[in-house]
């Protein structure tokens, strides 16, 4: 399952997606319009990708 890391619609067929290549990694976008916006300035949608990925994982630290 793939996210639109501007909107946050879910993209369910990819074929259809615009494609954004940023630091080797795809991007996957529902619209034009998102794709703009992402491209205006991806480390702000990346961050915000990455933050919410991060805060879903438990960590457990053993001393």
């Amino acid at each position: 399952m793939v996210h639109d890391p501007v909107c946050g619609m879910e993209i369910k067929d990819i074929s259809n997606a615009e494609i954004v290549e940023h630091e080797g990694k795809k991007y996957y976008l529902c619209s034009t319009m998102c794709k703009n916006k992402f491209l205006a300035g991806p480390e702000d949608y990346i961050k915000n990708n990455d933050d919410e990925n991060h805060s879903m994982h438990e960590h457990h630290h053993h001393h």
